[in-house]
C-alpha cells in the first residue's frame, strides 16, 4: 500500500482551522484554553474544541489536541478529566510532554493515541524506545535532528517532523530561560521568548563587537526546496509551527506544502510557486534557514528578531508633511509596512498618487506618497509586512458524493449518497405511475446534484426509473435533505472504541540511606575542596577530571555513548534508558508525584524539576510517608539553555572550523539588565550550555526539605574558587548535621 503523506497544520483559532481545511490540511493542532504550550495562542474552549472536532471530521481531518505542559500534582485530575472528554468526543491524539500523565492516560485510557512533544527532547534511539514502553505511538523529533539522524533510527514509531516556521535556539524542553528568570516557563507554554532580546558577548568580561545584538535569534525553519529527500524518507507527517500565526500564513503556508505533497504523490516533478512563496515571505519571516534537519550551518539572525517581510520599494525624498516612495512590487491600501533602518510601520490608510489624488492601489514602478505621521526623517528602505489576502471565513471546501435513486412503479423511491467510505440510504412514497406529465431524468439529476449550502457537492448522479413515473420535486428535495444530513452526521460523529481502566499506583521501596551531598565541579580547586571535606560523591562534566568512584554527567545533546564509568548521573530520558540504576538529573522534568513514580524504579535517586517552587516540593513528597530518594538542587547556577548551535564558532570565526571553545578564555552574554551569562561549550559534543547569571542559594531550606523526607541534595559549581566552594559546602554539611 503506498505511503499516506500527512499535512500537519497549526491552528489558534477557528478562522485558522477554516483556512487548514481550505487549503488542504491532512491533520491539524490545536490546544485548550488549559495545559497547551502556547498559552498566549487565543485556544479553544471546552465548546469550541468539540465544534472543531466535529468540524475536522466531517472534511476528513485529523484532529490532534495538545496537551503538552508539565503538569502540577493538584491539575493532573482536571488534566485527566479534559483528555477523558476528548477521547469519547472522537479526538485523534493527544500531544504530551509530562511523563506522569502520559502514563497515566495510556494505562487508563489505552485507546487513546498518545503523541510524544517535541518537548520531550526526543533525539535518538534510546530516547524512542524510552518512549515505546511509555505507550507512544507517534514521536515528534527534536528539530536539531538531521534527516540523515531521523533516517538512521530504525522503530516502530511513526516519525514526525517540523518542516516549517519559527525554530527554538535552544533544545526544545530543554529551555528554562524564561521560568527562572521571568517565571514563565517555556515548559508551562508561556515562554517569553528570551532568546529574542538583545545580548552583548563577552571575552573575559570584555564587550566583543558582533554583527546584530541579537545572538540567540535564529531564522525561521523552511523546507519546499529539500521536500522530496523529506517525502522520499519513512517519516509519515509533516508539520508546521505557527499556532500564533494569522489564518494568512496558514491558508498560504498550507497551500505550497499541499501542492508539493499533490505533485510528488502524482508522480510530478515538485515545483514552488514563485508568487506563493513572496506572498509567505511578506506574511511572515524572519529570514529562512534549512536548518539542522539539512544541515544548514546559517540558522541564526542577529541582525533582527522580528518580522523582516520583503522589499517593497525605497524612499527617495522626505518632507514634514509626505513620504516619496518608487515601488518595485505592487501595493494596495491597507496592507502594512515598515520603514527598515527607522524600524517603524504603518498600516496605509491613504495612498496618494503624484497629483495628490487619493488611490486604492499602485503598480511596481509607480511613484507614491504617505502622510509622514511617522516622522520619518531620511531615505530609507520600505517593507511590505503584511499583504491583503482575501481568506474566506467559512468553509468553502466540499466533500464530493456520489448519488444514486431508484423509482420503480409500486415500489418506494430509494436515494443512496456515497462518499469515500460511508454509503446512506433512504426510501421514500411508492412510486405511482404518471397520470398528465411523467418526471424526465434529467429534471431529477437536476434536483439531486443541487446540494445547496450543504458541505457536499454532487460529482455524479445515477438514474434507474421506469418509464411514464411521477415523482415530486419536493419529495426528491426532500430525500436528498434528509440523506445529506444522515451522511454529515455519520461523519462528524468518529466512532470512538472508548474504554477506562482503572490506575493501580504502586511505590517502589527504596533502599534506606542517609542524607548525601552530590557536587558537580568543573575545576581542580572544587575537586580538591571536595575531598578536604570527604565528599565523595563528584559530578564531572570533563572526562579530564574523572577520578575513580566520581560520576560522569552524560551530555544531553548527544546519542548515547557506552561508557565504561561505574557511576554515570543520566540526564534525558534517552541515557536512562540505556542505563539505569544511577543517579537522574533534573533535566527529567520531574513535575508530580505520577512521573516520580514512573521513573523512580529505573533510578538510584530521582532529580526533581528546578522549576518547582517550595510549596510545589512539599505537595509532592506529600504523596509518600517514607524515604523514596529524592534530590533537589540547593546551591548553583542552574542551565538555563542547550543549544546544538555554537555561539563561539558562529560570532568568531564565521562558521569555519575553529577552536575558540578551548582557547582558555571566558565567555559569556550580558542581557539589558547588566545581568551576565556564563556559557560553556561542551568539547565532546561541541554544543553549548548557557547557565544563569546568579546561583540558586536554597542552603537555609535544608532543614525544611529534610522534614520532606528530601536525602539527596545537589551542588553545582562554575567558577568557584577552593575558598568559595570550601565555605559553601562546608556550610551546608553544617545544616544536615543539625537534622542528625
Amino acid at each position: 500500500m503506498k505511503k499516506k503523506h500527512e499535512l500537519l497544520v497549526p491552528v489558534g483559532n477557528f478562522e485558522s482551522l477554516n483556512a487548514a481545511i481550505n487549503n488542504g490540511a491532512d491533520a491539524v493542532y490545536l490546544g485548550g484554553k488549559k495545559f497547551g504550550a502556547r498559552a498566549f495562542a487565543n485556544n479553544f474552549s471546552d465548546d469550541e474544541m468539540l465544534e472543531a472536532i466535529k468540524l475536522c471530521h466531517l472534511y476528513n481531518v485529523k484532529i490532534y489536541v495538545t496537551v503538552n505542559t508539565l503538569i502540577h500534582d493538584e491539575e493532573v485530575e482536571e488534566a485527566f478529566n479534559y483528555i477523558r472528554m476528548l477521547h469519547k468526543h472522537g479526538v485523534d491524539a493527544v500531544i504530551m510532554q509530562d511523563v506522569g500523565l502520559i502514563n497515566l492516560v495510556h494505562q487508563t485510557l489505552p485507546n487513546l493515541e498518545i503523541h510524544a512533544s517535541t518537548q520531550m527532547h526526543n533525539h535518538s534511539a534510546e530516547s524512542l524506545e524510552f518512549l515505546r514502553k511509555l505507550g507512544i505511538k507517534r514521536v515528534v523529533f527534536a528539530r536539531e535532528m538531521s534527516l540523515d539522524d531521523i533516517k538512521d533510527i530504525e522503530t516502530d514509531l511513526e516519525k514526525e517532523v517540523f518542516i516549517h516556521g519559527s525554530l527554538c535556539i535552544s533544545y526544545s524542553g530543554q529551555c528554562l530561560f524564561s521560568s527562572i528568570i521571568l517565571n514563565r516557563s517555556g515548559n508551562r507554554g508561556e515562554c517569553a521568548g528570551m532568546c529574542r532580546l538583545p545580548y552583548e558577548l563577552l571575552e573575559n568580561n570584555k564587550k566583543i563587537k558582533t554583527k546584530g545584538d541579537y545572538l540567540l535569534s535564529p531564522k525561521d525553519l523552511y523546507s519546499f526546496e529539500d521536500f522530496k529527500e523529506l517525502l522520499d524518507s519513512d517519516i509519515v507527517s509533516f508539520k508546521i509551527e505557527g499556532r500564533m500565526k494569522s489564518p494568512a500564513y496558514v491558508a498560504v503556508v498550507t497551500r505550497i506544502y499541499r501542492k508539493l505533497i499533490d505533485q510528488y504523490e502524482n508522480g510530478e516533478q515538485l515545483t514552488v510557486d514563485h508568487q506563493d512563496v513572496c506572498l509567505l515571505k511578506a506574511i511572515f519571516n524572519r529570514q529562512y534557514t534549512k536548518g539542522f534537519l539539512f544541515k544548514d550551518l546559517d540558522i541564526m539572525n542577529p541582525e533582527a528578531p522580528n518580522h523582516m517581510g520583503i522589499h517593497l520599494g525605497t524612499v527617495i525624498a522626505v518632507t514634514n508633511k509626505k513620504i516619496k516612495i518608487k515601488l518595485d512590487e505592487n501595493l494596495k491600501q491597507f496592507e502594512a509596512i515598515r520603514f527598515k533602518n527607522h524600524d517603524k510601520g504603518c498600516v496605509i490608510n491613504f495612498l496618494y498618487d503624484q497629483k495628490d489624488n487619493l488611490i486604492s492601489e499602485a503598480k511596481k514602478g509607480d511613484v507614491i506618497y504617505l502622510d509622514n505621521f511617522l516622522h520619518i526623517k531620511s531615505l530609507d528602505e520600505v517593507l511590505l509586512t503584511n499583504p491583503l489576502m482575501d481568506i474566506p471565513k467559512n468553509i468553502i471546501k466540499k466533500i464530493e458524493v456520489e448519488i444514486s435513486i431508484s423509482a420503480y412503479v409500486n415500489q418506494p423511491l430509494s436515494l443512496c449518497v456515497k462518499d469515500e467510505e460511508n454509503e446512506i440510504v433512504i426510501t421514500g412514497d411508492v412510486v405511482s405511475q404518471s397520470i398528465n406529465q411523467p418526471i424526465t431524468k434529467d429534471r431529477i439529476i437536476t434536483a439531486l446534484s443541487k446540494c445547496g449550502n450543504t458541505p457536499f457537492s454532487a460529482i455524479n448522479v445515477k438514474v434507474n426509473l421506469d418509464d411514464n413515473i411521477f415523482i415530486s420535486i419536493g419529495s426528491l428535495n426532500k430525500l436528498r435533505r434528509e440523506a445529506l444530513n444522515k451522511l454529515k452526521e455519520l461523519r462528524e460523529n468518529k466512532k470512538v472504541q472508548y474504554q477506562e481502566c482503572k490506575f493501580n499506583r504502586s511505590i517502589i521501596k527504596m533502599p534506606e540511606y542517609g542524607p548525601v551531598i552530590n557536587v558537580l565541579v568543573r575545576t581542580k580547586e572544587q575537586v580538591k575542596a571536595c575531598k578536604d571535606l570527604g565528599i565523595m560523591n563528584v559530578i564531572v562534566d570533563d572526562s579530564s577530571l574523572m577520578e575513580p568512584y566520581f560520576i560522569y554527567k552524560i551530555p544531553r545533546d548527544k546519542n548515547v555513548h557506552d561508557y565504561s564509568y561505574e557511576n554515570l548521573l543520566v540526564t534525558d530520558y534517552a541515557s536512562l534508558e540505556k542505563y539505569p540504576s544511577q543517579i537522574a538529573d533534573y533535566h527529567l522534568n520531574v513535575y508530580n508525584h505520577y512521573t516520580f513514580d514512573y521513573l523512580i524504579p529505573s533510578c538510584r535517586s530521582l532529580m526533581l524539576s528546578v522549576e518547582l517552587t517550595m510549596g510545589q516540593i512539599e505537595k509532592l513528597m506529600s504523596y509518600y510517608s517514607e524515604n523514596i530518594n529524592a534530590e533537589v538542587l540547593i546551591y548553583g547556577r542552574i542551565e538555563l539553555m542547550l543549544l546544538k548551535h555554537c555561539l563561539l564558532k558562529k560570532i568568531i570565526n564565521q562558521n569555519k572550523v575553529c577552536n575558540v571553545c578551548q582557547n582558555g578564555k571566558r565567555y559569556s552574554l550580558k542581557d539589558r539588565n547588566n545581568a551576565v551569562y556564563p556559557i560553556i561549550n561542551n568539547l565532546l559534543t561541541h554544543g553549548v550550555t548557557i547557565l544563569n547569571h546568579e546561583p540558586r542559594n536554597w542552603t537555609k531550606d535544608i532543614q525544611k526539605l529534610l522534614s520532606l523526607k528530601i536525602n539527596s541534595f545537589r551542588v553545582e559549581l562554575y567558577d568557584e574558587s577552593y575558598d568559595q566552594t570550601y565555605h559553601i559546602l562546608k556550610s551546608i554539611i553544617a545544616e544536615i548535621s543539625d537534622k542528625n
